[in-house]
């Protein structure tokens, strides 16, 4: 019963309707649909028949043909990361589950492959150092439709508990989507950014520039994202991502 009730969720923000997001839409369909590039390769001396190349086949040139080509289509891996820590509790993580769960909606109409991750966590301190403890919940996986992961991104909003191990969760998946073997990697952070140390996240902004994924992060509030990762925007509310300044952070990771 009770999955029901969280895909009646998920259809709900779904469908809730949302003034400009086709624009939105539009634009992160051209950035991450895969595309085969058809063209012609003339000068072959087998294949159709040029007509433009008639005069070369005057003077007794037998390179008169012309074949079509194909090239391998670009490909995309997109992982959705989304700050599920006490302090997104209330309208903050209901505002991510609305955003992860629209950008979801467009991806799964790309051939992109991507996956909506939460986390939360905490710190063991023995005296001496330190360690964050990340504990991810799988709100879409690699290889699981969308339409199995509604109910799961329709319960997002009661998950929000704990501390925020930020600098390990988003290492653990910017490594983890280093290995995917997709040409074009993009990562997709969703935070309040509560307690982030901009040193730290700026790491890890090297990290991904050197393997070649662009990072988009959307701050929930006035948060601090614009100092820590390049390509940020704040969003206060779910109709913020059809904004302009929202569209120049999708132009971002073409």
């Amino acid at each position: 019963m009770s999955k029901h009730k969280y895909e009646r969720v998920y259809s709900g923000i779904l469908r809730s309707p949302i003034h400009g997001i086709a624009a939105t839409r539009a634009k992160l369909l051209n950035v991450l649909r895969s595309m085969d590039f058809v063209g012609w390769s003339t000068h072959e001396e087998s294949g159709r028949l040029d007509r433009r190349a008639f005069t070369r086949y005057a003077t007794g040139q037998a390179n008169i043909f012309s074949r079509r080509e194909m090239t391998e289509a670009d490909t995309a891996a997109v992982s959705v990361l989304v700050d599920c820590s006490s302090s997104m509790r209330g309208a903050e993580i209901r505002t991510a589950q609305a955003i992860a769960i629209q950008l979801s909606a467009i991806l799964a109409k790309s051939n992109a492959a991507f996956e909506v991750t939460g986390f939360h966590g905490g710190s063991y301190d023995n005296g001496i150092s330190s360690t964050e403890i990340v504990e991810f919940i799988p709100f879409k996986q690699w290889n699981e439709s969308l339409h199995r992961a509604t109910a799961k991104l329709g319960k997002m909003d009661e998950m929000a508990s704990g501390g925020t191990p930020d600098y390990s969760a988003i290492y653990i998946k910017l490594e983890e989507l280093s290995r995917r073997t997709e040409s074009r990697k993009v990562f997709f952070l969703l935070t309040d950014a509560e307690c982030y140390i901009p040193r730290h996240i700026k790491f890890l902004q090297e990290f991904a520039d050197k393997r070649g994924i662009r990072i988009a992060a959307i701050g929930i509030g006035d948060t601090q994202v614009g100092e820590c990762f390049r390509n940020a925007e704040n969003v206060k509310s779910v109709g913020d991502i059809a904004t302009k300044s929202f569209g120049n952070l999708l132009r971002t990771i073409a």
